[in-house]
Formats: C-alpha cells, structure tokens, sequence
C-alpha cells in the first residue's frame, strides 16, 4: 500500500513522541537506581546522561519500533560509536565514562554483544581486528570497503579509521541493555519491589513521571540542561510514597453493600440477627448489623487472600474484640445494676459498635470491627443479653421439637 505523504509525516511524529518517551523513561530509571551524590541528565550530551557513584556514563537509547538498531549492520549500531567517538575526541564525554547503549525490544546483535563482554583491551582489541576484516576486507587493500552501502559506510568508516586505543578504550566501557518492550512496566516493576502497596504502584509511577518531565521542562525552559539530583529526587520519591502508599497505616475496603435479597436470607438463618432480637434491637440496627457482617466478611476474604493480613492476625483481633466485650459487660452491669436484662444488652452492644480496634497495626473500615463482633456473636463466642447462650439454646430446642 502507498504511503502518502501526510501519513508518513504523522508515523515521523509518533515515531518522534515515542523515542522521547523511552527518553524520560530512561530518565526515570537512572534516578530510581541513582545514589548520594549522582545527577542525571536528559538530553544533555546524549539522550541521558550523568553520573553514578561518582563515574560519568553516557547513554543512547533506540527504540527499536520498525527495525533492529543493533543488528551488525544497522546504522543507528554505527552511528552511536561514531558519535561517542567524536566526544571523546571533542573532549564532551569525558575520560573513564561508561557508554550504555539501550534498546527497548529485547533484540539480538553479534557485534553489540560482543563489544559489550569485552572487559580487557586484549578482548577488545581482537574484536575490533576481526570486524574491521569483517567491512573492510584484508590488509593492506581492504578490498571491502569500497562495496559498504554509502549511509553504513558514513559511520563504520569513521569506527573503523578513529585511533585504535581510542576505539577500545569505548568498547571496554560499553553495555548493551535491552528492555521487554515496554520501558514503564520495567520501572513498575522496579517500584514493586521497594516498600510500595502493589494498589498504590501506579500512582506512585504517575505522579513520579509527572515531576520529572515537569522539572526537566521548567530548566529546559530556562535554557538550562534538565539535570536532577539524587537529593532532589528522592526527597520528591519519599513525599509521593507517603501520600499514596497507605498500606502501612490503613488496610483498603473491597467490599460492597450487599443486596436485599442477602440481607433477606441472613435475617432467616444467622445467630447474630437473633442476638439483636433477644434485646429488641429496631429493624435499622439489624439492618445496620447485616451490612457490616457482610461487608467486614468480603474484606476479611480479601485481605488474606492478597496477603494484607496473616491469618494469625484475625486470632490475635478476635481475641481483642472478646477482651473489649468482656469490659464492656463488667462495666455495664456495675453502671446500670438495677437495669433489665435488655438494657445491659442493649448497652454492652453500642460500646462494642463504638470500640475502634486496629488490626495487625493497621486502621480498618468503619464497618469491620462492628462486623466483626457480630461474627462472634453468630458463633455464639460474645453475646448482648446477659443470658444469650441460655435463651438461643432453648429457642433451637423448641425449634427442632416443632
């Protein structure tokens, strides 16, 4: 199919977004791996640029959309060598800088890969040997030279005719690095690890992209090189933790408000609903009640399930729950000990409802502890009537003999 010239020049510009992108990403990835003391630089020198722990590094980064940028005779390979050489040379890249080349797709290049594990000058030096036969053919004619296409020769001229101690003294500082294909889900992945809730990691990702492209554009803006310190950006990863990532303090809800027909069937079968019924509780406090069972039960399942509490932490709560209950009670009859059986009921219910309980040093949901003590009142553990074990013994007693 022919290209027109306005799709092409929209495909050039998306092209254009997307190289950018992977730029910031890259940003992003040098600051979160960066240490005291290290700075990093977009667009600065090369794509990014800085120093970590105290060594310069440069780095090009290609994407890899619509071809391989690192097969032996791709030109983006050659191009990138050129132009490190030309800094040295030009005395921009300074001596003993890392050179890192990063690809977004996960591709394969013999040449790439073999500069990249050369750590001696004597590995170097026979690799460089071996590909200047390889493009240019034997001493002293080099009958190949004259046959390399003209845009690959260009750069690869320039590689293979720059001073040989300035060549490998690049090779031996060089590393490839390929992504999976998708820069950002690479830095999620990276905040996952570190002491960020999993529900709070896209947040967290967001708002670190929103400030590093809106610092970087503020100095660019000012004519001056979009550089972030360590210092800068830690202090900026710290505050965006800790507004997002609440995990440490607070459990989050999952649960729902159950439907009618639920609250019709636990008002048929379930021992909580008739340990309101023994104190008069109205039909709102059942209602009320059925809700928090219900809800406090999703997100006890939930919970455990996505491992925000360990199961041993619901014995530990439930036994705090019943010390609370067992309190109240003993308060309750010595405050009101000429009151009905109803009425101490009635009060020993509304001081658990009150009764705020963290669980595995977490705040809970408004409606989880309440919830709660009506599922140990369902497994007749606690009861509101002073004499609850008694009474829905006989009521299922006279229950079974109809």
């Amino acid at each position: 199919m022919r290209t027109t010239p306005k799709a092409a020049s929209s495909s050039e510009a998306l092209g254009q977004l997307y190289g950018y992108g992977i730029q910031e990403a890259r940003f992003l990835h040098h600051l979160l791996h960066a240490s005291h003391g290290d700075a990093i630089a977009l667009e600065y020198i090369d794509d990014v640029t800085g120093s970590k722990r105290g060594k310069a590094f440069v780095e090009q980064d290609k994407s890899g959309l619509a071809h391989n940028p690192i097969s032996d005779r791709a030109v983006d390979l050659w191009k990138t060598f050129a132009n490190w050489i030309e800094g040295r040379r030009s005395g921009k890249i300074p001596p003993g800088a890392k050179f890192i080349l990063y690809i977004v797709q996960p591709y394969r290049g013999k040449i790439a890969e073999q500069f990249s594990a050369c750590n001696t000058p004597q590995a170097a030096k026979a690799a460089l040997q071996a590909i200047r036969t390889q493009f240019w053919g034997s001493k002293p004619t080099y009958e190949k030279r004259a046959q390399l296409p003209e845009k690959l020769a260009k750069y690869v001229n320039i590689v293979l005719a720059a001073k040989e101690a300035a060549v490998i003294d690049i090779i031996c500082s060089f590393t490839l690095e390929c992504g999976t294909g998708v820069p950002y889900e690479d830095i999620a992945a990276h905040i996952a690890n570190g002491p960020i809730g999993q529900e709070n990691v896209d947040n967290v990702l967001k708002q670190l992209v929103g400030w590093v492209r809106t610092t970087a554009y503020k100095q660019i803006s000012k004519r001056e090189p979009a550089v972030i310190t360590h210092e800068q950006f830690q202090q900026e990863y710290v505050a965006v933790a800790r507004k997002f990532d609440r995990s440490n303090t607070a459990l989050p809800p999952f649960a729902t408000r159950p439907s009618e027909a639920q609250i019709q069937d636990e008002l048929l079968k379930q021992n909580y609903v008739q340990q309101l019924r023994l104190i008069g509780a109205d039909d709102d406090l059942v209602y009320d009640a059925i809700n928090t069972y219900l809800m406090a039960t999703t997100d006890r399942t939930e919970w455990a399930k996505r491992g925000y509490v360990h199961r041993s932490s619901f014995i530990d709560y439930e036994d705090a729950l019943r010390r609370t209950w067992m309190l109240n009670r003993t308060s309750a009859k010595a405050a009101i000990p000429h009151a009905s059986p109803e009425q101490v009921g009635y009060v020993v219910l509304a001081q658990c409802l009150q009764a705020t309980i963290p669980l595995q040093q977490q705040s809970v949901t408004s409606y989880f502890t309440p919830g709660s003590f009506h599922k140990l009142a369902n497994n007749l553990v606690i009861g509101w009537h002073p004499e609850f074990a008694k009474l829905l013994t006989a009521a299922r007693s006279t229950a079974d003999v109809g």
